[in-house]
């Protein structure tokens, strides 16, 4: 369990919003504490610095000269913002978690002014919102425009809401200063560069306040101390905006003598899953319900599986649920209401953002980034993005949970997004799991996109916000052979017993024409090349196994995907040092895609049976994997007997999951497993970001 809430409970739905507090190590469950409008700490004493609650241990006071005490500033599951106090230090003392153990002390304060990446303070993006107090709908049900939408959340406002809020802002402290003379006051502000971009709070009169840059500490408050809390409003988005740091700045006046103190701080970044991470509730398309619903207020159980309206539906979601059996995860299937949209991967991806906690531990917040796909034909200036996203703000955001969008508004109308739009798709984003190359290390990965560089790439106010985080360092692999242009058309990721502890799961268009022509060989060349499906839910009904062979689409499309594929695992090669024991080939077949004159792409493939690569890890052992229909040999689909035996040795199991209908035939290009689902993943064992080394 995280160190903040038991994540699944923050999402379903399926009771009363609290807020587990965790009593002890990862995976126990402490205190559950109800959501509400008060912010004390303690029902005997004011917040969050109480002096008679042993949960939050002792006020910062004066101490007689030369006591030594355990200071303690954390955010944390028993404690959300404690300080105790250490001997009076010689002059003004700003402190702030500057060697990231959770916990404030006089150790914080060598270099606590500076910011390295091995050192210096944390503050959370406090985009969740803890009382569900964020409007979905206007008056009389009116839908809200997307930035709308997307511009409430906790920080957006100047208070504190609730205690679970008060476990998102960032501890820092103002030393007791018993010899603070009568008519001694301060400030806390923000320089003037981060000043609009950060909220100071401090606990005053039993309530934590927002400061602003006018509001003074009085002399008692010096003289006993002052726990204050920091958030920061948002992410990194353009670093030429603002930098993600903040320097905080103590200035104590003394009858006309002034001194200060500073602390630096930087924002957490926004930090991608990856496909190591447990899966906790794999998420699935509702068409049977309207974003637009959901945003009115009907009340909607996301638990409670959907009558199936599409062909294929309920196969797939059968053969998920069996696939889920076997990987031991008995959560329901986590519905999501699309409309008509099938594909869940496209709609936003999920990502946390966290500080440190004691312990070891970490505080995180769950943010899920809406794709910045502009939707050709329906986009307007007022809903530029795509319609069944926003179902994420009334279903998922609330306590621990934010919802965040970036994408850059000029493109709604330009014809470059019908043509190139699909490339900001979260579908084309995916991370590398965590691994060390070249003396760096990443203990969280690094984000992978799809994207050449020029218009064939995603969204570039997005692109820049994710370089911006200056962690996960992107690599961009060419996907523009691609028709929908996309990195899992091609490329997955599952847990292996190797040294790296996974491999990427490749399509090899190669492999695929080698078992085809080995069938022909043996005499099976004029069985079809589709099996299991009716002739005319296929692109070409009665086409056989050796006419594959010979037809030019396909012969094409086998040497634009080897040389696609080629190039992309070229650049992973040199930027993360994948060498072929950290590949794992399936078979595959490329189709290049018959498109209209005009269209200013061309020589674009799409896979012709399911991609087998393009799957799901659910991150215990078991990969989802779209059904192959190819054809049968020796007593089994040649293709998914050649995928299991290369993934046997990494300890990796393949439920196969029937998708032909419902996704792999939909439209001009398709799209399978992954592409139709999306996750919501556990953090259990993963490596705090901020141990990124360069």
């Amino acid at each position: 369990m995280d160190s903040r809430k038991d994540e699944t409970a923050a999402v379903s739905h399926e009771g009363p919003a609290v807020r587990w507090m965790p009593g002890g190590p990862s995976g126990t469950e402490g205190e559950a504490m109800d959501d509400d409008n008060s912010v004390p700490t303690s029902a005997t004493h004011p917040a969050p610095c109480p002096g008679t609650s042993p949960r939050w241990g002792r006020r910062p006071g004066a101490v007689r000269a030369g006591a030594l005490g355990a200071a303690l500033l954390t955010v944390a599951a028993g404690t959300l913002l404690a300080c105790t106090a250490h001997a009076a230090p010689l002059g003004p003392a700003l402190r702030a978690d500057t060697n990231r153990d959770g916990e404030i002390t006089p150790a914080d304060d060598l270099g606590k002014d500076t910011w390295t990446r091995g050192r210096g303070a944390l503050m959370l993006p406090n985009v969740d919102d803890d009382q569900r107090r964020c409007p979905t709908a206007g008056p009389a049900g009116t839908r809200l425009r997307d930035d709308r939408l997307a511009a409430c959340h906790d920080a957006a406002d100047t208070v504190v809401n609730g205690r679970a809020d008060l476990a998102d802002l960032a501890p820092a402290q103002i030393a007791a200063d018993p010899r603070a003379v009568a008519g001694t006051t301060a400030t806390v502000t923000a320089a003037p560069a981060s000043r609009d971009h950060v909220g100071i709070f401090a606990e005053r009169h039993g309530r934590m306040v927002r400061l602003g840059p006018g509001d003074r500490l009085t002399t008692r408050e010096l003289r006993h101390g002052v726990c204050l809390g920091i958030e920061a409003r948002d992410f990194v988005r353009d670093p030429k905006k603002w930098n993600g740091f903040a320097d905080l700045v103590l200035r104590v006046d003394r009858g006309g003598h002034t001194a200060e103190d500073r602390v630096r701080l930087r924002v957490a970044p926004l930090v991608f899953e990856h496909d190591l991470m447990p899966m906790r509730r794999m998420m699935t398309a509702d068409h049977t319900t309207e974003p637009a619903q959901v945003e009115r207020g009907k009340r909607y159980d996301p638990s409670a599986q959907p009558r199936p309206t599409r062909s294929g539906e309920a196969v797939f979601r059968h053969d998920l649920r069996r696939g889920l059996d076997r990987a031991g995860l008995t959560a329901p299937l986590y519905n999501y209401p699309t409309g008509d949209d099938v594909w869940m991967q496209d709609l936003f991806k999920t990502a946390y953002a966290s500080i440190p906690a004691p312990g070891g531990r970490e505080h995180r917040v769950t943010v899920l980034l809406r794709s910045a796909d502009v939707m050709p034909g329906t986009a307007t200036r007022a809903f530029p993005l795509r319609d069944a996203s926003r179902s994420a703000f009334p279903l998922l955001r609330g306590p621990g949970t934010g919802v965040l969008q970036q994408y850059d508004p000029r493109r709604v109308g330009s014809k470059d997004s019908q043509y190139y739009g699909s490339f900001s798709s979260t579908g084309n984003f995916g991370t590398l799991p965590p691994h060390t190359w070249r003396g760096h290390r990443y203990p969280v990965g690094r984000v992978v996109y799809g994207g050449n560089g020029g218009k064939e790439s995603p969204d570039t106010s997005f692109l820049r916000m994710l370089t911006a985080q200056g962690y996960q360092r992107p690599i961009a692999l060419d996907t523009s052979w691609l028709g929908v242009g996309h990195i899992d058309e091609f490329l997955s990721f599952v847990r292996a017993r190797n040294a790296r502890g996974w491999v990427a799961v490749v399509s090899d268009p190669d492999l695929g024409e080698k078992l085809l022509s080995g069938l022909v060989r043996h005499g099976q060349g004029g069985r079809p090349l589709v099996r299991g499906i009716a002739p005319k839910d296929t692109a070409d009904p009665g086409l056989t196994i050796a006419g594959a062979l010979r037809k030019p689409s396909l012969t094409r499309g086998t040497d634009i995907a080897r040389r696609g594929i080629d190039a992309a695992l070229r650049t992973l090669r040199v930027r993360a040092g994948l060498t072929e024991r950290d590949i794992v080939r399936v078979p595959a077949l490329f189709d290049v895609i018959d498109l209209p004159a005009g269209y200013p792409r061309h020589d674009v493939v799409a896979n012709y049976l399911p991609g087998a690569s393009n799957g799901v890890s659910t991150g215990t052992g078991v990969y989802l994997a779209p059904r192959q229909h190819a054809p049968a040999a020796g007593g089994g689909d040649v293709f998914e007997r050649a995928a299991e035996q290369a993934l046997r040795p990494t300890g990796t199991r393949i439920a196969w999951v029937e998708d032909w209908d419902y996704a792999h035939h939909l439209g001009t290009v398709g799209g399978e497993v992954h592409c139709a689902t999306n996750a919501l993943r556990g953090h259990a064992g993963t490596r705090p970001w901020w141990t990124e080394r360069d």
